[in-house]
């Protein structure tokens, strides 16, 4: 049994494609808690159609806290059962992911806390070659250094996240702060096999500053686990401002 937890800010484009990705995977029983950040457009009618015209499990907590790792957090209190899946809410999964991930390593191995892979969603050259050198280059050199996980894609369980205190609502590359602060109590795995795909609008309309700001809190999260939210100011701009996918 799994608890999928969804973060939403004004997701009405994106919400749909997950939605239906986890429609048809098959072999796994689940719930769906959507944090919501009191989204302006038809995100909750979105989560409502779904829950009454396709009856997915999906149980919507609403508030104003705009804080992704605040919703994580409101979302694995809200969660009934011990294993969780931190899913952003532009993730599309592959057939079979639950399944894959799910049953056949964090159940048969035991496996608390650990992050997959992520590739773009778009056809665009430029995108998916971006994500590929993220997943296949940047990711393992970190874990060099410290067992970090990408945050679209996150599986945990109520006792470490107990444990670790939740996701810290002050920092940036909070996911990659989320793996170093449970190295006391478990190492994070990187899932071998599995992926999942993910958008690259945060890229679709950025600002040469918001790339910056974007790529230096990269870096520096080789040395350091996350950096403060004050110093991503231009990046924070557009949050929830979401344009149409390009898929």
């Amino acid at each position: 049994m799994l608890s999928i937890v969804v973060c939403t800010l004004n997701e009405e484009k994106y919400l749909p494609m997950l939605l239906d990705s986890i429609l048809i995977q098959e072999g796994v029983l689940y719930e769906i808690v959507i944090a919501d950040s009191g989204s302006d457009d038809d995100t909750s009618g979105v989560a409502q159609k779904y829950k009454t015209e396709k009856n997915l499990p999906i149980t919507f907590v609403c508030n104003k806290i705009r804080n992704i790792s605040a919703q994580r957090n409101i979302g694995a209190k809200t969660a009934k059962y011990e294993h969780l899946l931190f899913l952003d809410a532009d993730v599309v999964l592959p057939e079979n992911f639950l399944k894959e991930a799910f049953n056949d390593r964090i159940l048969k191995f035991n496996i608390k806390l650990a992050g997959t892979k992520i590739y773009a969603t778009e056809k665009n050259v430029k995108y998916r070659f971006m994500y590929w050198n993220y997943s296949n280059l940047y990711l393992p050199l970190l874990r060099v250094f410290k067992p970090a996980m990408h945050g679209c894609s996150i599986f945990s369980c109520k006792e470490i996240h107990k444990n670790v205190g939740g996701f810290n609502e002050g920092m940036i590359f909070e996911d990659y702060r989320y793996g170093v602060d449970a190295l006391p109590f478990y190492k994070a795995k990187l899932l071998k096999g599995v992926y999942v795909k993910t958008s690259a609008r945060r890229f679709y309309n950025a600002t040469f500053r918001s790339s910056m700001e974007l790529f230096l809190a990269g870096i520096y999260s080789l040395f350091k686990a996350g950096i403060q939210g004050k110093y991503m100011k231009e990046y924070f701009k557009t949050a929830g401002n979401h344009s149409a996918p390009k898929y």
